[in-house]
C-alpha cells in the first residue's frame, strides 16, 4: 500500500535514480564531444558580451588598401620597410612586432642588407617563424627568417592560431614546435622585448616539451583568446601615413606596435567569436588581442576533461534540488530558468574568473531533466493509482462498472483509470448516502418502538409482556430488515450457483402460507412443472419473493387472492411475479415505490413496515443482471423479478 511516507521514500529514490541518469547523460555528451558546437556558440555569446576598455598602448601599422594603392603592389621592397623601421624607431616604442614573413631572401640582397641594419639600429624588433607544409599532407617545416635577418632579430615567434572544428580561432598554443613544443608566440616575445610579460608567462617559457618526433608537429598549454571587441577595435595607423611622414613620432613612444596587413586579400584573415556579420580579423589584430590578454594576465585557461567530466555530473542532478519538491508548473518554470543561468553563468566565467567549462553536456542533462523526472512521477503516479483501484475493487459491490474493469489494470491508460475512479468515487458518495439515510432512519424509525418499550418498562404502574410485543417485533423487523439489505447489497455474481427457481418460490409460499390463511386471503401458485434454471443466490431470492408475497397480503383486501408465478417471456429470460387485487397506482407512487424507506402504508388495513421490502426486491434483482417493476391492470396489481437464465447474460428491456 502507497501510504505518504511510502510514497515519499518512493520519490527520493527515484531522484537519485534520475539524478544519476543526468549524471550519465552529462558526461556522456561532455566526453564525447557530440554537442560541441554549442560550447563554441555560448563561448562565442559570452565572447561578445564582455567589454572591456581597449589599451592605447597597443598600436597597429596597417599595410591597408590606401597604402597598396599608393605604394604599389605587393610585395613591397625591404628597404622600403627599413625606412618604416627607422621612423617608428626614432620614436622609441617599447617593442616592434612585424607580423610579415622573411623566410626567403629578396631579389635585391642590398634591401635585405639595408633592412638587417635597421633592424640592429633598432634593436627592439622581433620577427615571425612559419611553420609550413611542402605541399597538402607533405611535411611540415619551421620556416624562421633568413639568417640575416634573425641574428639581428631580438626575439623570434610564432603568429599561428588554433582553429576548431567550425573554422574560428578561438584559442592559441603558448608552445608550438615540429618535433618539440619549443616556439613561442610572437606575442610574447613583444611583450618580453617590453618587459611587460607577467611572471606566470615567463614560468610558462621554462617549460619545454621534450623531442618526441622528428616531423610531428607538438602542441601545449592551449589557451583561449579573450577579444577585446570586433575587428577594427585595436587602434590602426596606415602604413603609408606613417612612412611619408605624416604621423607625430611621439605617437609610438612607449608603445607596443604591430606591423601586419589589414587589406582585403593580402594575408590571413580569420573568423573570430566577435567577428561581426561574418566579417574576419586581421591577422595583425588577432595578434594584437593575444598581446593584450596575455599581458593583462586574461588568457583563458581550458578546464582539463577529468574536472570537466565531475563538474557537469554535479550540475547536470542540481534540478532535482527543487523538482522532487514543486508542482510541474513551477518545475518546469525553475527548470527553464535553471537552463538560462546555466548558460548564461558559462558564457560569462570566461571574462570574470579566466576558466572557460566546456556546458553542453550540463546544459542537455538540464534540458532532460524535467521531461525524466515527470516521467519518473507519472509512473509513480500510476503505480499508486492502481493500487487504489485494486482496493477500490476489492472493498465496492459488484456492480456494471466492476464488472468492466480489466483482470489486468495495465491494459488501462491513464484517462481510463482516472474515468473508473471516478466511478468509484460516485459509488462510495451513493454508498455514504445510503449510510446516512440508514443511519437517520434507524434514529428515527427504529428509537419509536425501542422508546415505547422502555417506557412502558420504566412506568410505575408496570406493564404486561404482551404489551411489549409489538414494538419490540417491530424492532426486530426493522434490524432484520437492515441485515437481509446490507447481504443483498453485498452480493457478487461470481459467488452465485445455478439454482432452481421453481423451489425457491415454492419455499417462499410455504413460508407465508399461515399469514395467508390468518388475512383471509387464497394463496394462489402458478408454478411450471418442469424446472427453471437461473444463476443466483438461494437465500435472497427466497427472501425477495417472502417480502413481494407479504407486500400482496398485506395489500390485498380481505376475501381475495395472492398469486405467484413464473413467466418465460422470451429466450434466455425468466420472470416470476406476485399478483394482488387492489387500486391501481398512482405514477407518482410506482416512481418511488422501490426508493429506500418508501411505503404505501396509506393503503394498508394495518399499516406496518419499515419501507425497505420493495427496495431489497429492487437491489435483489440488480445484483442478479435483472430488474424488478410493477403493472397494474384490470384491478390487479402485479410485482415482477426479471432474471437471465443459467448461462445467459442479462437482458435489461423493460416488460
Amino acid at each position: 500500500m502507497f501510504g505518504p511516507l511510502a510514497v515519499t521514500r518512493y520519490l527520493r529514490s527515484e531522484a537519485l535514480r534520475v539524478a544519476l541518469l543526468l549524471a550519465l547523460i552529462a558526461v556522456s555528451i561532455s566526453g564525447s564531444g557530440l554537442l560541441v558546437r554549442i560550447d563554441h556558440l555560448i563561448f562565442d555569446v559570452g565572447q561578445r558580451l564582455n567589454r572591456r576598455a581597449v589599451p592605447g598602448d597597443v598600436l597597429i601599422i596597417a599595410i591597408d588598401e590606401d597604402s597598396l594603392d599608393r605604394l604599389g603592389r605587393w610585395p613591397w621592397p625591404r628597404d622600403q620597410h627599413a625606412r618604416l623601421l627607422q621612423a617608428l624607431c626614432a620614436s622609441r616604442p617599447a617593442a616592434i612586432a612585424v607580423d610579415i614573413a622573411f623566410s626567403e631572401p629578396s631579389s635585391d640582397p642590398l634591401a635585405d642588407a639595408v633592412l638587417a641594419k635597421a633592424l640592429a639600429d633598432c634593436g627592439n624588433v622581433v620577427l615571425p617563424l612559419v611553420i609550413e607544409a611542402t605541399r597538402v599532407g607533405g611535411q611540415l617545416l619551421e620556416s624562421p627568417p633568413i639568417p640575416r635577418l634573425a641574428a639581428v632579430a631580438v626575439g623570434i615567434g610564432r603568429t599561428a592560431v588554433r582553429l576548431d572544428e567550425d573554422g574560428i580561432a578561438r584559442a592559441v598554443d603558448l608552445r608550438e614546435g615540429v618535433g618539440a613544443a619549443t616556439w613561442p608566440l610572437l606575442a610574447e616575445e613583444a611583450l618580453r622585448v617590453a618587459r611587460q610579460l607577467p611572471a606566470q608567462a615567463n614560468a610558462i617559457a621554462a617549460q619545454v616539451t621534450p623531442l618526441v618526433a622528428r616531423h610531428e608537429l607538438l602542441r601545449d598549454q592551449s589557451r583561449r583568446i579573450e577579444f577585446v571587441g570586433p575587428p577594427g577595435t585595436v587602434p590602426r595607423l596606415s602604413y603609408v601615413n606613417l612612412l611619408e611622414g605624416q604621423i607625430a613620432s611621439a605617437v609610438f613612444a612607449d608603445k607596443i606596435v604591430l606591423v601586419g596587413a589589414t587589406a582585403i586579400g593580402l594575408g590571413d584573415f580569420l573568423p573570430t567569436p566577435v567577428s561581426a556579420l561574418g566579417q574576419p580579423m586581421p591577422g595583425v589584430e588577432v595578434l594584437a588581442n593575444i598581446l593584450i590578454s596575455m599581458r593583462d594576465g586574461r588568457l583563458i585557461s581550458i578546464l582539463p576533461m577529468a574536472p570537466t567530466l565531475l563538474l557537469a555530473a554535479l550540475l547536470a542532478g542540481v534540478p532535482m534540488l527543487w523538482l522532487r519538491r514543486l508542482m510541474p508548473l513551477p518545475g518546469l518554470l525553475a527548470s527553464s530558468a535553471w537552463v538560462l543561468v546555466l548558460g548564461a553563468a558559462c558564457a560569462l566565467l570566461p571574462g570574470v574568473a579566466q576558466l572557460w567549462f566546456a556546458p553542453a553536456g550540463a546544459l542537455f542533462a538540464a534540458l532532460f531533466a524535467f521531461p525524466l523526472w515527470s516521467w519518473r512521477r507519472l509512473e509513480a503516479a500510476r503505480r499508486h493509482l492502481d493500487q487504489e483501484l485494486r482496493q477500490l475493487r476489492a472493498i465496492l459491490p459488484e456492480s456494471q462498472a466492476t464488472q468492466a474493469f480489466p483482470a489486468e489494470i495495465r491494459r488501462l491508460d491513464f484517462e481510463q483509470r482516472i474515468a473508473w475512479v471516478q466511478a468509484a468515487q460516485r459509488s462510495m458518495q451513493a454508498l455514504e448516502a445510503q449510510r446516512n439515510e440508514a443511519l437517520a432512519f434507524i434514529s428515527h424509525d427504529l428509537r419509536t418502538p425501542l422508546a415505547s418499550a422502555v417506557s412502558q418498562l420504566e412506568s410505575p404502574d408496570g406493564c404486561a409482556p404482551e404489551n411489549l410485543l409489538p414494538s419490540l417485533r417491530r424492532a426486530l423487523g426493522m434490524a432484520q430488515a437492515f441485515l437481509w439489505l446490507a447481504r443483498a447489497e453485498a452480493l457478487e455474481r461470481r459467488q452465485m450457483k445455478e439454482l432452481e427457481l421453481t423451489a425457491v418460490l415454492e419455499q417462499a409460499a410455504d413460508e407465508l402460507y399461515a399469514l395467508a390463511r390468518q388475512r383471509q386471503v387464497s394463496l394462489v401458485r402458478q408454478l411450471p412443472e418442469a424446472p427453471v434454471w437461473i444463476t443466483g443466490d438461494f437465500q435472497s431470492l427466497e427472501r425477495c419473493a417472502i417480502n413481494l408475497l407479504h407486500n400482496a397480503l398485506t395489500y390485498a383486501p380481505t376475501g381475495t387472492q395472492v398469486s405467484i408465478g413464473i413467466d418465460l417471456p422470451a429466450a434466455g429470460e425468466v420472470t416470476f411475479w406476485v399478483a394482488n387485487a387492489g387500486p391501481p397506482l398512482s405514477g407518482e407512487q410506482v416512481d418511488r415505490l422501490f426508493q429506500r424507506f418508501s411505503r404505501g402504508d396509506q393503503m394498508a388495513e394495518n399499516p406496518s413496515g419499515t419501507g425497505l421490502g420493495l427496495y431489497f426486491v429492487r437491489t435483489v434483482a440488480e445484483r442478479h443482471g435483472g430488474e424488478a417493476g410493477v403493472t397494474c391492470a384490470a384491478g390487479t396489481v402485479r410485482f415482477w423479478v426479471r432474471l437471465a437464465a443459467a448461462g445467459v447474460a442479462a437482458n435489461h428491456s423493460a416488460p
